[in-house]
């Protein structure tokens, strides 16, 4: 991914991690809609695809395409920066009372992060992983998620 690209993604999805604490915080539904708009936006960008396209990649086919034609660092980064998005993303829906879409863009985030992460993995990986199970507590992680978490751990132990 070219720099200047990466640059202007990092510093959007930083506006829309701020814009979503935002609205979380004052519980203010309005502009919900503005800020998934800017979400799926961005991840447009990330792969590039429209999202009719991506969204119907299982996580697999997601961290393929978004490895794809990258160096090994900026394929992860790239990974992580979609589990970014899709976290901010979880925040959204919550706020419209969809738990469902929610706990679903959580997961998603996790097992694309999971799939994506170096042995070692780097700091941005673990802090991520972490916020992530810390998001998912209490919900029940699908198989090949919960598979590679347990293998992430064991691996930091």
């Amino acid at each position: 991914m070219p720099e200047q690209r990466r640059d202007y993604l990092l510093q959007q999805t930083e506006l829309l991690r701020q814009f979503v604490a935002r609205l979380v915080r004052d519980r203010n539904p309005a502009g919900v809609d503005e800020a998934l708009q800017l979400a799926l936006s961005l991840q447009e960008r990330l792969f590039p695809l429209p999202a009719a396209e991506f969204l119907v990649l299982d996580a697999d086919e997601q961290v393929s395409r978004l490895l794809a034609q990258e160096t090994p660092a900026a394929g992860r980064e790239k990974c992580e920066t979609y589990a970014a998005l899709l976290r901010e993303a979880a925040f959204l829906y919550a706020l419209r009372g969809r738990d469902d879409l929610a706990a679903g863009a959580r997961q998603l985030a996790l097992h694309v992060v999971l799939l994506a992460s170096a042995t070692p993995p780097g700091e941005t990986t673990r802090q991520l992983v972490l916020k992530l199970t810390n998001d998912l507590a209490g919900e029940p992680l699908h198989a090949p998620v919960a598979a590679l978490l347990a293998e992430f751990e064991h691996d930091q132990a």
